[in-house]
């Protein structure tokens, strides 16, 4: 649950908590079938707006609530979190800054549409420090690269990574690719991580496809294999299940949360597990936006683990 049970003296006798946080933006463009979360579809730019602002108003609601706690690191996820505009990304970022403690060099990740990653949202990426994007590039039969190549799409795949290698120092750009696909022969699926190792990327997670385009078993395994053998044979590495990196290019967030460090999550549908106990925000969207600031009224449950 979110309400701390120490007093103001004991939490500042006590070292800080070490936490990860992640904040759902469970927002698309457009769902593809193939997809098996639950997304919100959405062209409106007013909605994916009020909702950061929803969000923002639970995070400076509960900031107080965690002042013993120390973020190592930050996921913006749960959809296409590159669908909120720049200057929302920002205003968000400089909220968790100024009223959470975060730690210095904490990961941030973010789950992004290759579309948004462009000269008007890039510098406030840049500025708030975002680590690595996970950039839904799927799986692609070979006349698909060649359409994006004819679009100049793929080729400007390792300029935007530069660009962000010169203001980060280091490699951040993955991308999200899909398994299992009906639609999408075991060539194209090859095809798709051949030209992953090509490209200057530094973590690669293998999404398995859903709904009715997905594959028997055996063949999603079968794929899973090729994948393992290709990945590690481009110096990639698995270090958690069906998420790949170089070395040193590994998930803060998911590498931290899946040791049991606790998870403070903000916005629909999310769920925080601290000092022991799980607390899940309701999945109605007007409920949360109507009163995300009242943690008894978007709380679905919250329960002892």
């Amino acid at each position: 649950m979110r309400v701390r049970g120490a007093g103001p003296e004991e939490e500042e006798m006590s070292e800080k908590q070490s936490v990860v946080m992640k904040l759902n933006v469970p927002f698309c463009t457009r769902k593809p079938s193939f997809i098996g979360r639950d997304l919100i579809e959405t062209g409106r730019t007013d909605l994916v707006h009020r909702y950061v602002l929803a969000l923002a108003q639970e995070l400076a609601a509960n900031a107080e609530e965690f002042s013993d706690c120390r973020i190592e690191a930050i996921r913006l996820g749960g959809g296409t979190a590159s669908i909120m505009s720049g200057t929302d990304f920002d205003q968000l970022c400089r909220l968790i800054r100024e009223r959470y403690d975060v730690a210095e060099g904490a990961g941030f990740s973010m789950r992004c549409s290759p579309a948004d990653i462009n000269g008007a949202n890039q510098p406030f990426y840049n500025r708030n420090h975002v680590t690595r994007y996970d950039l839904e590039l799927y799986s692609l039969e070979p006349q698909d690269y060649i359409h994006l190549d004819y679009l100049n799409y793929m080729e400007q795949l390792p300029y935007i990574s530069s660009g962000f290698l010169r203001a980060s120092q280091r490699p951040v750009m993955g991308f999200v690719l899909l398994y299992g696909k009906k639609t999408v022969s075991k060539w194209g699926f090859r095809h798709s991580v051949l030209e992953t190792t090509r490209r200057p990327v530094s973590h690669v997670l293998l999404q398995k496809c859903g709904g009715t385009d997905l594959l028997g078993e055996e063949e999603c395994a079968a794929q899973l294999r090729e994948a393992a053998e290709l990945l590690t044979a481009a110096g990639y590495h698995e270090y958690l299940p069906q998420r790949w990196a170089k070395e040193g290019s590994e998930d803060l967030f998911w590498t931290k949360a899946a040791a049991g460090t606790p998870v403070l999550a903000f916005g629909l549908g999310a769920v925080t597990s601290i000092d022991g106990a799980v607390s899940r925000n309701t999945a109605d969207l007007e409920r949360y936006l109507n009163h995300s600031g009242d943690y008894a009224a978007i709380t679905e449950d919250a329960e002892a683990i």
